[in-house]
């Protein structure tokens, strides 16, 4: 009889959370991912691989094969737990020793739910455990009724060690160095830099799809994100491989490129947010521009920076 009971409580509480109307946005991008997204494996070295997604709103996956097992930075969507299980097999038939979340986004960290049903370790920066202890509104683009919400996840879906502001795991003769900067994309991101390889995964505190998504509800900041692209930079060299959260394998000439026109932008439009000029003036005043697949325009990008001058 207990049996029973617990069969009709966890059957309430999924149809509550399928009928949950804040969460319809995420539903519908989860059930895209689960009809269209496929996946690409790029290879840096004989030991690290990227799982790059084609097709679907999701992050890219760093593979780091060890002798001990697999590490992953990230782990895309439950949702598709066996096309990221076949991928990471076709890679290596080694077991995943740990995963390190690099901030605590949907489509970066919810195949936490899956690999953390199999007792798999999750590490990540403090702040995302705390995040994704509760449901949260993600900023959105008033211009485009952005409205999305991400649910509080369950115990075992959440980082089982968390860290403030650095630390570093050894593994062979690998050190992994985690490194939060401050607020940037969100309060909780972390740079993670495979340092014998030299391989750094930098989540979307780098991003190659046009003008970056800043989480202003949960602590991201215009300057922080500038000032992390600068931490990058300092800690590449020219064979730095540098993985982003959304697009292909980079060097650090893509992230100086990015920082020098994220940075024209925010210094231009905090000047003229103070001499009261308007969001069309700003915009003649700013020479460079991004292209690419996002949804973000340069005016978009232009009254964010405002809102965040306005309420940080």
């Amino acid at each position: 009889m207990k049996y029973f009971i617990l069969i009709i409580l966890f059957s309430s509480f999924s149809i509550a959370q399928t009928n949950d109307k804040d969460l319809e946005a995420f539903r519908k991008v989860e059930k895209d991912v689960e009809n269209n997204l496929t996946e690409e494996i790029v290879k840096i070295n004989d030991t690290f691989f990227m799982i790059k997604p084609i097709g679907g709103v999701a992050g890219n996956i760093g593979v780091f094969i060890s002798d001990k097992g697999l590490v992953l930075v990230d782990d895309q969507w439950e949702i598709i737990e066996d096309l990221i299980l076949e991928t990471i097999k076709s890679i290596s038939k080694k077991e995943v020793s740990f995963i390190i979340n690099t901030h605590f986004h949907y489509d970066h960290v919810d195949g936490n739910k899956a690999f953390g049903k199999k007792g798999i370790p999750i590490v990540s920066h403090e702040n995302v455990r705390k995040r994704l202890k509760r449901k949260t509104k993600l900023y959105g683009h008033p211009q485009h009724n952005y409205n999305m919400v991400q649910d509080k996840y369950p115990d075992y879906a959440l980082p089982s060690t968390v860290y403030n502001s650095t630390m570093k795991i050894y593994i062979d003769d690998e050190e992994i160095q985690l490194s939060n900067f401050g607020p940037g994309h969100t309060d909780g991101d972390t740079i993670v830099f495979f340092k014998k390889n030299n391989v750094i995964h930098a989540g979307d505190s780098f991003v190659t799809y046009g003008y970056p998504f800043v989480d202003l509800n949960d602590g991201g900041s215009f300057k922080g994100f500038i000032n992390i692209l600068s931490q990058i930079i300092a800690i590449s060299n020219g064979q730095t491989k540098i993985i982003p959260g959304h697009g292909p394998v980079c060097d650090i000439n893509d992230v100086i490129t990015l920082k020098n026109i994220l940075q024209e932008h925010y210094e231009i439009t905090e000047k003229g947010f103070i001499e009261g000029l308007s969001v069309e003036q700003i915009m003649v005043e700013i020479k460079s521009e991004l292209n690419g697949p996002g949804n973000i325009t340069k005016e978009d990008f232009i009254k964010n920076i405002i809102y965040d001058l306005k309420t940080n």
